[in-house]
């Protein structure tokens, strides 16, 4: 594991240091297309440079740890991706800053601010590397085990249009390679969307909550469609010393015997955050 993330104070900004400037640093902007709000940041190319040049590395590596067994999509390469190889990278905090930037805006939104909460605290849990190619997918899914999900694309190839094509007539719309939220049945007499779409580019950040469906189209064309995926826990301390509460998620999650198994044959052990603010 790496480093123990001892939380962060919450200021009345919402922006922490790190989040906002010039072009070096990462740009976050929260949204809210339907009832959860998802967060979507804009990584520095410094950043994804150093997140590309680990990831070769880590493909390139005979001996990488296959994760795609615990994962539904149907795709040939998902490499699981060490918190010490992101911390030896200098790539940790960054993305401990994103996640605690979401959690705070997110706990904001719900009328949680600093005047009632002392301490957020973080905790990336696994991490994986997507190596898209033609015709491979992610079907509808959500990620058990954890609180927040996110993905952040790394590489996106030209795609074959499938309507200039001829494979599609002109009228549809061409959802190629994008992911798509899948919250709940539109229902436009109440202007409520059910879904988003997202044409992912190079440098995109998504967060959102682990239970939210989501989905990945294939495309058809050469070239790597290279995202990370990670899942991490978040918690906060409110002024008067107690923990919030967080009903979304089960305590018995975090004991459950044949997945903590699973996690220590691969050196990896998922815990709550709020162990790390101790």
């Amino acid at each position: 594991m790496g480093k123990k993330n001892k939380g962060n104070k919450v200021a009345p900004s919402l922006m922490p240091p790190g989040l906002v400037g010039n072009k070096d640093e990462a740009k976050f902007h929260l949204m809210a297309p339907f009832g959860p709000a998802i967060g979507m940041i804009k990584m520095p190319d410094a950043f994804i440079n150093k997140l590309l040049k680990l990831t070769d590395s880590v493909l390139a590596d005979k001996d990488r740890v296959d994760w795609g067994k615990h994962l539904v999509g149907q795709i040939n390469e998902e490499s699981a991706i060490p918190n010490k190889a992101l911390e030896e990278a200098g790539l940790m905090e960054a993305l401990r800053t994103c996640l605690h930037q979401y959690t705070v805006s997110m706990l904001q939104r719900q009328g949680f601010d600093h005047s009632h909460i002392e301490q957020v605290g973080v905790h990336l849990d696994h991490m994986w590397v997507v190596s898209q190619y033609e015709n491979e997918y992610n079907p509808a899914h959500f990620h058990t085990f954890c609180d927040l999900s996110a993905v952040l694309y790394l590489k996106i190839p030209k795609f074959s249009n499938r309507i200039e094509d001829g494979d599609l007539p002109k009228y549809k719309n061409n959802k190629d390679g994008q992911i798509e939220l899948i919250y709940k049945s539109s229902d436009a007499n109440a202007c409520e969307r059910g879904t988003m779409l997202v044409n992912p580019e190079p440098g995109m950040l998504l967060i959102f909550p682990s239970n939210l469906l989501h989905t990945v189209y294939p495309f058809k064309g050469e070239g790597e469609r290279r995202s990370v995926a990670f899942n991490s826990h978040w918690s906060a301390v409110k002024k008067d010393g107690t923990i919030l509460d967080k009903s979304i998620r089960m305590p018995s999650d975090q004991t459950d015997a044949k997945y903590l198994k699973g996690l220590t044959t691969k050196g990896e052990v998922s815990r709550y955050a709020i162990k790390d603010n101790k």
